[in-house]
């Protein structure tokens, strides 16, 4: 009896199991079927639509004319062309673009063999000048030019070409600079224009055209001074710029340059006699071998940091947040030229000078001393009789600025000096004073965009001169010659207004 039943329940399990497959079969066999019937509503769809544009294309005739073909036969054409001019550069992997952090526009390979930076700098300064004219008839080549003088300048516009090949230790840079007393042509010169081999250990090598290492405010860019210009001592007593080749080593507190090459420009250095600014020494910017020659052009610069990094000592401020640090350096420098023969000129120097700078994260100091002795090249008769061959002068400078708030920042400077020309005034200028320097400038520079993008900066300043300004005037610092009238004392009391925008990118 129990086999029976147990027959019977297996049975009716195998009867159920095969109505639900029956059962399911026939669920997939509807599904199949709706499906067929949606594509075949599709397909008939495509085949009326296909049918409609066969009756427009025999309506509008034959579109696709060899004309047309062809037209986009190089369209196509274009688009692959590109398409592979595409794939090529990307492969290359080149990079481009701005980054501050690597010195603005930049070009640069993957492989890191090759980098080019393009930096720019304007400057746009208007500037006043006020001089005294009156006292009588003028002494023998005095300035007899207007009394009020003002206008617009660009003061500056420099490119900078910069970066490295074959690998960064392989460094370069060529800089064109147009500056102004525009011509009817073009005022460009160059500046910068050498090759530089870091040896590594701290030492580098240089050569081509570069600023010679003396004055420390001279080898901070124009783009970095506290002033609107940089002081007319340290441009009366500045080498500028040379061709030659520069030694360097540095380590976290040290460093050492030492220069041999071409001759150093040197201002005020040839003598005159009359009322008139001491004559220049060009040096060797921009000149040929046999230009300006020199038997030999030495020059060397040291230099100790006690705190700080030698980076934020290529800049004359100090901004809020910024770390504190103190330089100071000394560098020495002398030539021997090969001249006209000239008595007047000169044919040797040498001279030395001292700078402190203390930057406190938010104001600045900074001083500097200089002295030059200048050989003639033969003697010259003096006042009071007899004669000399020989001019000792001197200078100093002193300056310093404070940001008031984060984004302006006044200052104040101070400086003097002396020629010793006036030894060699003859005639009917006998009387005047040629010089002296001893001249106070107080301004304020604003970042109208903020210290975090130093790249906008306006400057604004007053300047008086106490004695007169001759040996030491500087246009581009629009400070001009004062006036000598015949047989009297050159006039003093020249002041100057300035106010520049500057911008780098």
């Amino acid at each position: 009896m129990q086999r029976s039943t147990s027959h019977c329940a297996a049975l009716c399990a195998t009867a159920l199991s095969l109505t639900s497959v029956v059962l399911a079969a026939a669920d997939d066999t509807n599904a199949a079927l709706s499906q067929i019937a949606e594509l075949k509503a599709q397909n008939d769809a495509l085949f009326a639509k296909v049918a409609r544009l066969e009756e427009h294309a025999v309506e509008d005739g034959d579109w696709l004319t060899e004309q047309r073909a062809s037209e986009i036969r190089s369209i196509v054409q274009d688009v692959l062309a590109d398409s592979s001019s595409r794939t090529s550069l990307q492969s290359a992997g080149a990079t481009a673009g701005w980054n501050k952090d690597q010195g603005g526009f930049f070009l640069a390979s993957p492989s890191g063999d090759f980098k080019l930076v393009i930096k720019g700098q304007l400057q746009l300064r208007w500037a006043y000048n006020q001089r005294d004219t009156e006292g009588g008839a003028p002494a023998a080549g005095t300035n007899t030019a207007a009394t009020d003088n003002w206008g617009f300048e660009t003061r500056r516009l420099k490119l900078t070409f910069a970066g490295f090949i074959i690998d960064p230790s392989w460094m370069f840079e060529v800089q064109p600079v147009y500056a102004r007393n525009a011509t009817n042509g073009n005022n460009g010169t160059l500046e910068n224009a050498f090759i530089q081999k870091d040896l590594g250990g701290g030492l580098l090598f240089k050569v081509g055209q570069f600023k010679a290492p003396y004055a420390h405010e001279e080898l901070v860019s124009s783009g970095a001074q506290l002033a609107v210009e940089r002081s007319l001592v340290t441009s009366f007593f500045t080498a500028k710029y040379e061709q030659g080749m520069q030694v360097e080593w540095s380590n976290d507190l040290v460093r050492l340059r030492g220069y041999y090459g071409d001759g150093f420009q040197a201002n005020g250095v040839n003598v005159v006699t009359n009322a008139g600014a001491s004559g220049n020494y060009a040096g060797s910017l921009n000149t040929g071998f046999n230009v300006n020659e020199t038997n030999f052009a030495y020059a060397g610069r040291v230099e100790f940091k006690g705190a700080g990094t030698w980076k934020q000592f290529g800049d004359l401020n100090s901004y809020r947040g910024d770390e504190f640090g103190w330089l100071v350096g000394t560098a020495f420098m002398t030539q021997n030229l090969r001249n006209s023969g000239a008595f007047a000129n000169a044919n040797n120097m040498w001279g030395a000078t001292s700078d402190v700078t203390v930057q406190f994260g938010g104001a600045t100091i900074f001083a500097a001393g200089y002295y030059r002795n200048v050989g003639l090249s033969g003697p010259l008769a003096v006042q009071g009789g007899g004669t000399s061959d020989t001019m000792n002068q001197w200078g100093a400078v002193i300056q310093g600025g404070f940001f008031v708030t984060d984004d302006v920042e006044p200052y104040l400077r101070w400086e003097i000096g002396n020629s010793d020309s006036n030894q060699f005034r003859t005639g009917n200028a006998s009387n005047g004073n040629y010089e002296q320097l001893n001249v106070a400038t107080l301004g304020a520079n604003w970042f109208p965009a903020g210290v975090a993008n130093k790249n906008l900066k306006i400057t604004t300043d007053l300047g008086y001169a106490f004695t007169p300004i001759v040996d030491f005037a500087n246009s581009g610092a629009n400070w001009l010659v004062d006036y000598t009238p015949a047989n009297q004392d050159t006039n003093d009391g020249q002041w100057v207004v300035r106010a520049q925008f500057q911008l780098l990118f």
